[in-house]
């Protein structure tokens, strides 16, 4: 168990970082672009790139749960010409698809800009961002998830970091210089190609182990042929789930779009503490599955999950007592997706404890069964957008975000408890909300006396103090935690 505890702790320490440096340092660049540009603008460069996302989502995050696993049980098993097998055929294929789905976008961009957003512009705009940032995101999204399989989650950090910062630097002195859309859709392709010549040349040979010349195990390819191949689909449409309401906002109003982008931007913030849990805890899971310790991975799990939302309280709360207060610091237009955010950092956080299952399910080779969960809570928020976008706008969407992840966080419960017997104690998951809900009756209280601030002080204050009264974690705990963190090496 310290072991295990250990090399996820330390995972989800550089994980966490991760995610701050990709949501907060992205939430910063697009809160600065905000300050800059008109936000139809703003909007128009979140639908382009919603469309570059999503065919990222099919050709390369799907490889990237595949590598994330089957690297770390390659490295486990010692077989490190297998891992370099997998990576170089995962890299061909992702490349592969990715050129088909460019492709087939680039020749529909007339029809998708004049007839679904009845602007002509968009076409070259849709052309050069899936040329230029759509191959090297493919190569990068394939290297994360080694990295991640060989748990050396400081070098993911590290790639988007470069990423993060380069893209900043280029769009907004583009944008100076009055390039606008174009000028950010440049910072996205170049800051791209940036990171890739890091990963590629730099990171990727201190990571990956020297071939051996011993006889390695014929692990069969049938088997990872069909985890790759579920993987691919279920985190594909995921991501397309995520980005429909962008795009399909942006067909009634570009300002829409940016209003619903940046909400959905600072709502992923809230999640990210746990979605850096589950991605750390895909390889020490499938290390400990090889192993035999279920017993132990059991009540990995449920710390695990206790503290991440223990965690990601803090940024929930704020979110939740007065979201027009933080809105109203871009500019008071983007005050009308107050409700949405509300709605967003909800579904934020059921989805990012839903991340923790899926990760455990990826682990026990339930690829199948992750790819039904991702079906059906996918296509639910997809029919939910397509039906409550255009009616309720912002919300509509929002509220379809909200359905499906719930979606997945029960249907991969049921999945957890009856194939595979692992439980996650109630306790687990309920006992740090009963801290939240003490925070938020505090801070709307003081809201209501309009005293913004001051309330959401409060409500922090008590929520620590709640958290300790109630144990929702253990001084052992923490110290153990922060003297992994410390000593990380």
């Amino acid at each position: 168990m310290n072991s295990s505890f250990n090399k996820l702790a330390k995972g989800s320490y550089f994980l966490i970082l991760d995610n701050l440096v990709n949501l907060g340092i992205g939430a910063i660049f697009w809160l600065i672009l905000a300050k800059m540009i008109e936000p139809a603008a703003l909007g128009q460069a979140m639908v382009v790139t919603g469309f570059a996302t999503t065919i990222v989502g099919f050709s390369g995050y799907g490889i990237q749960v595949a590598l994330s696993k089957y690297m770390s049980e390659y490295n486990a098993k010692n077989m490190p010409n297998a891992a370099k097998r997998m990576l170089k055929n995962s890299i061909r294929g992702s490349l592969i698809l990715s050129g088909i789905m460019a492709v087939i976008i680039s020749v529909l961009s007339g029809q998708i800009s004049t007839l679904a957003y009845q602007d002509s512009s968009l076409a070259l705009l849709l052309v050069f961002t899936i040329s230029t940032f759509l191959p090297t995101q493919t190569v990068i999204a394939a290297l994360l998830g080694a990295f991640q399989g060989m748990q050396i989650m400081k070098y993911v950090t590290m790639a988007d970091l470069i990423f993060q910062a380069s893209r900043m630097a280029f769009a907004v002195f583009a944008v100076v210089y009055g390039l606008e859309v174009f000028g950010i859709l440049l910072g996205f392709s170049l800051a791209s190609f940036l990171s890739l010549v890091v990963c590629y040349f730099y990171l990727l040979p201190r990571a990956i182990p020297a071939s051996s010349e011993k006889k390695e195990a014929d692990e069969g390819t049938k088997h990872v042929v069909n985890f790759v191949s579920l993987s691919y689909f279920s985190v594909g449409i995921k991501t397309f789930s995520a980005q429909l309401g962008i795009l399909i906002l942006g067909t009634q109003s570009f300002e829409w779009a940016a209003f619903y982008g940046l909400a959905l931007l600072i709502s992923k913030i809230v999640g990210s503490f746990s979605h850096s849990v589950g991605g750390a805890l895909l390889p020490t899971a499938s290390e400990e599955r090889i192993r035999g310790n279920k017993g132990e991975l059991r009540k990995m799990v449920n710390t695990s999950v206790r503290i991440s939302i223990l965690i990601s309280g803090f940024g929930f709360m704020i979110l939740m007592i007065d979201p027009m207060y933080l809105l109203s610091l871009i500019s008071d237009s983007y005050v009308e997706a107050a409700w949405a955010l509300r709605i967003l950092a909800i579904a934020a956080v059921v989805a990012a404890i839903g991340s923790i299952l899926i990760s455990l399910l990826n682990a026990s080779n339930r690829a199948a069964d992750v790819a039904k969960i991702g079906l059906v809570s996918a296509l639910s928020t997809i029919l939910l957008t397509f039906i409550l976008a255009p009616i309720d706008g912002l919300e509509g969407a929002a509220i379809a975000m909200l359905v499906g992840s719930s979606l997945s966080l029960i249907l991969s419960l049921i999945v957890l408890k009856q194939k595979e017997e692992l439980i996650i104690s109630s306790r687990s998951i309920i006992k740090p909300f009963v801290p939240i809900l003490g925070g938020l009756v505090i801070g709307y209280i003081f809201v209501l006396l309009n005293q913004v601030l001051v309330g959401i002080i409060l409500a922090i204050s008590c929520y620590v103090a709640f958290s300790i009264v109630y144990r929702v974690t253990t001084k052992v705990e923490i110290m153990r935690l922060i003297g992994i963190i410390v000593n990380r090496k």
